[in-house]
């Protein structure tokens, strides 16, 4: 008889859990926006590379539970005299359903922005002279 109480009994518990998700709230995060550039040159002249990198990100009103990730590769290999190298990239990230916690913190923001400037010999053509 006890075996059967405790079986029925975990059996009403075990039914409980399954319908309790649709009585609480989902849990949510704050917003994230990611830039991530690589501007490479391996170029035969002395003189630095120009290499510009031009992020604007912006939000409006709260933000949960959005991402936005940018990710691009500019690579330069040659002889050039000159080497510009140049990018923009725009992040808009707009408000968003409510996180029902009432707790409101900043859009997260992670700009990555990585530049290689290198001097190779072997596209130098006066190198050697």
């Amino acid at each position: 008889m006890n075996f059967f109480l405790v079986t029925l009994g975990l059996l009403s518990v075990s039914a409980c859990l399954t319908v309790a998700p649709a009585f609480t709230t989902d849990a949510l995060a704050q917003c994230v926006r990611t830039d991530v550039s690589v501007q490479a040159a391996i170029h035969g002249s002395r003189s630095p590379s120009q290499q510009t990198n031009n992020v604007d990100m912006s939000s409006v009103g709260s933000c949960v539970g959005n991402t936005s990730t940018s990710t691009s590769a500019q690579v330069y290999a040659g002889s050039a005299d000159k080497v510009v190298q140049e990018r923009a990239s725009n992040h808009d990230l707009g408000g968003s359903r409510g996180n029902g916690t009432g707790v409101k913190g900043p859009t997260v923001t992670v700009p990555v922005q990585v530049k290689v400037d290198v001097y190779n010999p072997a596209y130098d053509s006066s190198f050697m002279h």
